[in-house]
């Protein structure tokens, strides 16, 4: 495959990690009155729950990227967030929320590694560079849709619609093998 293309494909997917680790902070007045949090439990929420096992997980996937076939990985781990992405919509208190972020950490611990042990593949070692640049261009792309998203339609859709929509987009996009 070529190897921008690749890139691209990888950057893309980068940019939706981004757009739906930053909606549960950036949906934050809408998701905390509704489920009656407490700004303890938004806080574990919107950190440790995910952070704690996005980064735990991350040792183990960047093993099985070395491994494993790694665009099965990678559609693996977008299945995975995107359907817990989508019961983030579905959640009625803290629990409910909080185990579908540490799910959501765990899928989403599989796409960088993968990606860049995919891109060290593809580029020679002098284009690496550019490449992990472009690739981390999604995190700042991806934070600023999300403020888009609740910005445009936060108010018309609600948080859960936006949760549900995102998921169920994203897990159509990941079925497509585009890079296998």
């Amino acid at each position: 495959m070529n190897p921008y293309r690749l890139l691209f494909f990888l950057t893309l997917l980068n940019l939706l990690n981004f757009v739906d680790r930053q909606l549960i902070a950036s949906f934050a007045n809408f998701i905390v009155p509704d489920l009656g949090l407490t700004d303890w439990q938004y806080g574990i929420l919107t950190g440790l729950a995910f952070v704690f096992f996005y980064s735990i997980m991350g040792l183990f996937m960047g093993t099985l990227a070395d491994k494993y076939n790694r665009p099965r990985l990678i559609g693996f781990g977008v299945l995975l967030w995107s359907v817990f992405t989508a019961l983030t919509g579905a959640a009625k208190g803290f629990i409910s929320m909080a185990i579908p972020r540490a799910f959501i950490g765990v899928g989403e611990s599989i796409l960088t590694p993968t990606s860049m042990s995919m891109l060290s593949d593809s580029f020679p070692a002098n284009r690496m560079g550019f490449a992990a640049g472009v690739y981390y261009m999604g995190v700042p792309i991806g934070v600023g849709i999300s403020l888009l998203i609740v910005g445009f339609l936060g108010e018309p859709l609600g948080w859960r619609n936006c949760f549900y929509i995102l998921g169920g987009y994203r897990s159509s996009f990941g079925d497509r093998r585009i890079f296998l």
